[in-house]
């Protein structure tokens, strides 16, 4: 009986006088928070990290087997196209062409003793012309039999691997797209890709093929060059041409062939820069027997880099041929230099244990007396999309209405809630693009 009296004295003090009291306390509902529609830029972007690539590369090795001579660059040194990198010892092939020098002198004067008085100027001049247009041919013979014998040039052989590879890509991409899982510009992209490809393999082919007919109608000039100048030769003549005489001068063509070889030979000892860049490697030093296959230096040119850089995979979206780039080398933190992204690897690539995406970027240097260094650190920030003097609110204003339907609520004078529906654009982590349904000043919810 206590315990019940006890109970229910205390509900009744509670119901009369603290519950009123707490119920008083409560805390009052939180102010409505409100944002002005701004005018500004809106920048998507994704961020990146990779390193400086030579837009070229090359390992040089001599032509011919041999013992080094001298080297006479250092890595890191600029050189020009044509100029001399290293050379082979060479005595022997000097001496060499000092011997066919002789040969040919004496093989002119027993020709001109076994002429037995055709001595005149005249004579001599079209025997010389015989000659030189015999050599002529011999020449262009083996200048285009050399073009025949390589084929259609390793240039060709990299754009028809281009071509096919983009012939192969927009494959998948048009099964993508007639399956309605790839969009038409994503479409009319790959598209594009491949008739670029197979434009640059075309040239390339009519490139070759071009040098191979100006080869063959060299041979073809120097063989009616050699008709004439026989035809020549013979009109000077009182007597026909004995067996003597032409073996004397098949004896002439030979040496004065055999001097040629010679003179390549030496050439093929001296090692020249291709094109312009700067010295990477030097593999071979002084005294080292080398061959055709033994690199004796790696060339680069850095005049128009390159930087290979890595994104995540969920930002794939928003890298794309031509997109803007920024990038900063560790080196250089006080330098950004631009750049447009140039080629997206169609397949992942794995980066510290994480699977990313590998595209390739231009670095435009300007005006700039800066070294760049292959290898370098650099921190890259693709610009996907940007819009400039937008109208902008806070993405958390945004209201989905149904799908594929935004609204905001607009604060009126009187502070009540009006509902707009408006038309969104670019996106990022804070604002977003209003392109229609607000204007410059409103205040939304």
């Amino acid at each position: 009986i206590i315990v019940l009296l006890l109970a229910g004295g205390g509900y009744v003090a509670y119901t009369r006088y603290l519950a009123p009291a707490s119920l008083a306390e409560e805390p009052p509902q939180p102010a409505l928070e409100t944002a002005t529609v701004q005018q500004g830029d809106i920048v998507i972007t994704a961020d990146g990290s990779g390193e400086l690539v030579p837009v070229s590369e090359l390992e040089l090795a001599f032509r011919t087997s041999g013992v080094v001579d001298e080297v006479f660059v250092d890595v890191g040194d600029p050189v020009q196209e044509d100029d001399l990198l290293a050379r082979l010892e060479s005595d022997d092939l000097e001496r060499a062409v000092a011997n066919v020098d002789v040969e040919v002198e004496l093989a002119q004067l027993d020709l001109a003793e076994t002429r037995e008085g055709a001595t005149d100027a005249e004579l001599a001049d079209a025997s010389a012309a015989v000659r030189d247009a015999q050599v002529e041919l011999e020449l262009a013979q083996k200048a285009y039999q050399d073009i025949l014998d390589s084929g259609l040039g390793a240039a060709v052989e990299q754009a028809k691997l281009q071509r096919d590879w983009y012939v192969s890509y927009y494959q998948s991409q048009k099964s993508e797209y007639e399956d309605g899982s790839l969009s038409q510009s994503d479409h009319d992209h790959a598209m594009n890709a491949m008739i670029s490809a197979e434009g640059r393999y075309n040239e390339a082919v009519n490139d070759a093929l071009t040098k191979e007919a100006l080869a063959k109608n060299r041979v073809t000039q120097a063989q009616n060059a050699v008709y004439q100048a026989w035809e020549n030769l013979q009109l000077l003549q009182s007597e026909p041409l004995t067996d003597t005489l032409t073996q004397a001068e098949l004896a002439v063509d030979q040496a004065l062939l055999e001097r040629e070889t010679a003179r390549l030979n030496l050439e093929a000892a001296q090692l020249y820069a291709p094109f312009d860049g700067t010295v990477m490697e030097v593999s071979a030093v002084a005294g080292e027997q080398v061959n055709t296959t033994t690199p004796v230096l790696t060339l680069a040119d850095l005049g128009e880099p390159l930087v290979c850089f890595w994104v995540e995979e969920s930002d794939l979206g928003k890298v794309a041929v031509g997109s803007r780039v920024n990038v900063i080398f560790e080196a250089l933190p006080d330098d950004t230099f631009s750049g447009e992204v140039i080629r997206v690897d169609p397949m992942l690539v794995t980066v510290d244990n994480t699977d990313a995406v590998q595209a390739w970027a231009s670095v435009d240097l300007g005006a700039r007396d800066v070294d760049l260094l292959a290898g370098m650190t650099a921190e890259v920030e693709v610009v996907a999309a940007e819009a400039q003097d937008a109208l902008l609110v806070p993405v958390e204003a945004l209201r989905e209405t149904s799908p594929g339907q935004v609204a905001v609520f607009v604060v009126r004078p009187d502070g009540e809630l009006e509902m707009h529906a408006v038309t969104v654009g670019l996106k990022d982590a804070v604002n977003a693009e209003i392109l229609a349904g607000l204007e410059l000043g409103d205040v939304v919810s």
